[in-house]
């Protein structure tokens, strides 16, 4: 009787850790969103607005790239020693603080105090990368692509959200062009906080939350070299289809409004909209693309994306109407969702509990420094060689990740290991 009320009580945590945190997390992940996709549409423009120089435009978007890219290890051992809901909170505080100085310095028209508003930014951005691995630990294996489109599902509500609250915010605030975006940040950065404060402790309670798992996983099992790791070849792809496929989405997101708005005439609130279509496809492909890993493993999605990357290049590159902007950014959503998730999905595989906190910080690490340095490449190449070449020089990254993958499976076919 013993035996089956504590198997019963260490079942029930389950139900509601699992659940409860994915849920929470894709609601969490709504408000990240709402507030990424803001900065993204107006930071460049705002940027370049109160810059000296119109090739900085994007340096404030870069910056807070490079800072995701420091904080991120960082954190990722903080969240392992401590809660992650306290890192995630900590964050959250840090995009109330990072969008209400952004929001003075756009005020002031003091494009360095906009700058260090990225200080802030940078930290809370990259907090919110772990919301899906979060998720991950709160699921069994097998349910854990699920558990990460569920999460990234939240981005199609902020797509839906973000439009209409910083357009209302701008227009609220008026004739300080642009500070109310950045309101609109800082008020939905706190309202992050609330289903943040009631997350579970994934990560800590996973141990016994699969009782009757056949092979439980002990997080106390000694943790490799970090050579031994990074030198597995499903390591590589996870992390080249992770940073190329951000680096492509950054690269050309943040040169679109730019583009849209200083060069071919259109309105910001256009260019938010097309944003918003954007972000749309990057994540309400979410809601099948846990089940068609599943059903099809992860080789096929990444190819999948790499496709959908080279029909929004080609889109780009046909011309500059706005029917051109639009079905070019929401296939960049698309093969972001595709390659994002199988490159997380296929990372999950290759590292034990025990060495998630550095293999998690070195990948995002590496995803964001390549997004750093795309996004500030492309506003200098914007300004200076065009929008045809910001397409083609993310049409030479998408050919580094196609090959390697593409190698990576032709090498597992020729040894007999069945691809993930």
């Amino acid at each position: 009787m013993h035996s089956q009320d504590q198997s019963q009580k260490l079942s029930r945590p389950k139900s509601a850790s699992s659940d409860g945190n994915v849920f929470l997390l894709m609601a969490s992940q709504a408000c990240f969103s709402a507030t990424s996709m803001t900065f993204i549409a107006f930071a460049g423009v705002a940027g370049r607005m109160i810059a000296d120089d119109a090739a900085y435009a994007t340096l404030p978007v870069s910056l807070t790239m490079v800072m995701v890219a420091l904080s991120t290890g960082p954190l990722s051992v903080l969240m392992q020693k401590h809660s992650r809901r306290r890192i995630f909170l900590l964050g959250a505080l840090g995009g109330v603080v990072g969008a209400l100085v952004a929001a003075l310095g756009l005020y002031l028209e003091d494009f360095i105090l906009f700058c260090v508003a990225t200080i802030f930014i940078g930290p809370f951005q990259a907090s919110a990368q772990y919301y899906r691995f979060a998720a991950v630990e709160s699921v069994p294996p097998a349910k854990s692509p699920r558990a990460i489109s569920l999460v990234l599902l939240g981005g199609v509500f902020a797509a839906l959200l973000a439009p209409f609250g910083s357009d209302f915010f701008v227009a609220t605030i008026l004739p300080y062009t642009f500070v109310g975006a950045f309101v609109f940040t800082a008020c939905v950065s706190l309202l992050i906080m609330v289903p943040l404060a009631f997350l579970k402790a994934p990560g800590v309670e996973q141990p016994e939350q699969y009782p009757n798992d056949t092979d439980p996983v002990d997080n106390e099992t000694p943790a490799r070299p970090m050579g031994q790791i990074v030198r597995q070849p499903a390591f590589v792809v996870a992390v080249i289809n992770g940073a190329l496929g951000y680096a492509m989405m950054a690269f050309v997101m943040t040169a679109t409004p730019i583009a849209m708005v200083e060069f071919c005439g259109f309105s910001a609130s256009t260019s938010s909209w097309v944003i918003s279509a954007h972000v749309i496809a990057m994540f309400l492909p979410s809601l099948i693309t846990g089940d068609l890993i599943i059903k099809f493993g992860v080789l096929p999605i990444l190819l999948w994306g790499h496709a959908f990357f080279a029909a929004a290049f080609l889109t780009a590159l046909s011309g500059i109407q706005l029917g051109n902007f639009s079905l070019a950014l929401i296939a960049l959503g698309l093969g972001w969702n595709f390659c994002y998730i199988g490159g997380t999905t296929l990372l999950t595989r290759v590292y034990m509990p025990s060495e998630r906190g550095r293999v998690q910080g070195l990948n995002e690490m590496l995803v964001f420094g390549s997004s750093a340095v795309a996004s500030l490449a492309a506003g200098v190449i914007l300004q200076y060689y065009g929008w045809a070449v910001v397409n083609q020089a993310a049409f030479v990254m998408l050919v580094v990740a196609g090959f390697i993958t593409i190698l990576w499976a032709a090498r597992s076919k020729s040894t007999g290991v069945v691809a993930p």
